[in-house]
């Protein structure tokens, strides 16, 4: 989650907590019930969902508690050659992310009830309500240098690890902090009147749609072509499907990268944007060594996690810049493939050694390379002819910038196509074919997802004639870019 998104979804939380109520002495004796051990008991053979705190919009980890000895101490157990939950992490699908008592990213442990055992999904963002539960005996609050997390790594220390017995679950496909709400309240009359109580006043739209290009173009060394596509790859969204292909949704590579510019440049103008950003490097080393895609753990009976396990709505960039030759061992190779899936396919591929399960996620994915990507398939290449070099200049009206770009991702409407407009579509792509034999029939797929992009990031529900040959227009110059770089 980026900084700006963890500031906004604290302010929403301050502004949304009640004021506690003042309690007033007992008046007389009281008498209460002893509570069941079974109530708070954490210990139990049922397997755990948690949530990254924050509103983080990352799946994080689950845990599979262990039966607990009759001291209350947690039974030891051997992971996979791990004796201890410090040895075992806190299973967060990106490790920079687990930042132990800093508040950064929090695991928790979540007990789920009745209709909501079966509810929740690999790379869901959800939003629970529920009652903390502490096991002082289990708290470690003052760990020897041997025992930081617990013996068990299935029953982590309830001072890192907290309990929480869920009561109320809300899915928020697509999280954005200017706009918390499920797409079951958010509906297209609801985002017309958020629309028009921000957005709706003289140059407002414009205004702040100017704003976004700005911010990207200062991490694209101002080159407006790339900029333009990579500002319709952060207004994208799958709107149908297809058989098993979402519609709307597309992937795109960034080629001819400059020597010597840092791609992280390009991923904080990005990250300004989006509530969820992410940078990956990838090159033989990171595919060998780094854990890409969700692992089954049998033995423990739980998922490891991999960088790849994303929420929906993460904008996530590959860094090729760093690629090199060398030997990409057999983990490699399949770290690479999982790659692929998630880039081409919209899927997550869990290896559960045996056979993959793929599970359907969707992300924006900008792959940045030297050469062409060893991605296969990409739908869109765009040659970057950078006039400066990055700079990092001052944010203005990035808010409004923001909440566009909220609105128009949480919006999965169709846009309106004419009958001439989807003529003179297919006259056009005919041409194209005619002029360039590498253009792939796909292209015409992709040029509908950036159309809707393109309309929606200026305030259109209706593709007209003007808009489609500004979408044509950028089309001739990326490909002829492509043509002249040897990248079609």
């Amino acid at each position: 989650e980026t900084p700006w998104a963890c500031e906004a979804s604290a302010r929403q939380a301050a502004q949304s907590a009640p004021t506690p109520a003042v309690q007033e002495p007992p008046t007389g004796p009281s008498k209460k019930r002893s509570q069941p051990e079974d109530d708070v008991d954490m210990a139990g053979n049922d397997t755990a969902t948690a949530k990254n705190g924050g509103g983080s919009g990352l799946c994080a980890p689950a845990f599979r508690r262990g039966r607990t000895a009759a001291n209350g101490n947690a039974a030891p157990t051997t992971l996979g050659g791990m004796q201890n939950s410090d040895e075992f992490g806190l299973n967060f699908p990106l490790p920079w992310e687990e930042k132990r008592g800093s508040g950064a990213s929090t695991a928790c442990i979540v007990k789920l009830y009745d209709q909501d055992v079966d509810a929740l999904r690999v790379c869901d963002t959800v939003e629970i309500l529920g009652i903390l539960c502490m096991h002082a005996e289990m708290a470690n609050l003052c760990p020897s240098s041997g025992e930081v997390l617990g013996e068990d790594a299935r029953s982590p220390s309830h001072s890192l690890v907290p309990r929480l017995h869920a009561i109320s679950i809300r899915k928020l496909p697509f999280f954005h902090p200017l706009l918390p709400f499920t797409p079951d309240w958010l509906s297209e009359a609801r985002l017309a009147a958020a629309y028009q109580a921000n957005l709706s006043a003289p140059g407002a739209h414009a205004a702040a749609r100017s704003a976004a290009v700005a911010q990207l173009a200062r991490g694209l060394g101002g080159d407006m072509l790339a900029t333009e596509y990579v500002l319709m790859m952060l207004a994208s969204r799958s709107f149908a499907k297809h058989g098993d292909k979402p519609l709307g949704a597309w992937s795109l590579n960034l080629v001819r990268w400059p020597q010597g510019v840092d791609v992280s440049s390009f991923g904080q103008a990005v990250s300004e944007l989006v509530p969820r950003a992410v940078l990956l490097p990838l090159n033989t080393q990171t595919l060998n060594t780094k854990k890409w895609r969700p692992v089954k753990d049998y033995q423990a009976n739980r998922l490891v996690a991999g960088q790849l396990q994303l929420a929906h709505g993460t904008v996530l960039i590959l860094d090729e810049t760093g690629l090199a030759e060398g030997q990409v061992t057999a983990p490699g190779v399949k770290s690479l493939t999982a790659v692929g899936t998630i880039v081409t396919d919209h899927h997550l591929a869990c290896d559960f050694a045996a056979y993959d399960v793929k599970i359907p996620v969707e992300l924006s994915c900008i792959l940045v390379s030297n050469g062409k990507s060893i991605v296969k398939l990409v739908d869109t290449v765009v040659p970057v002819q950078f006039e400066a070099l990055p700079a990092q200049g001052e944010s203005c009206r990035l808010d409004a910038a923001r909440f566009l770009l909220g609105m128009i991702t949480r919006s999965t409407k169709v846009l309106n196509i004419p009958e001439a407009v989807a003529a003179q579509i297919s006259d056009d792509f005919a041409k194209i074919r005619e002029m360039l034999q590498e253009v792939p029939p796909e292209l015409c797929h992709t040029w509908m997802a950036l159309a809707r992009a393109s309309c929606f990031s200026h305030g259109e529900d209706e593709l007209t004639l003007e808009r489609w040959s500004s979408v044509m227009q950028l089309e001739k110059q990326r490909l002829g870019r492509c043509k002249m770089q040897g990248v079609l």
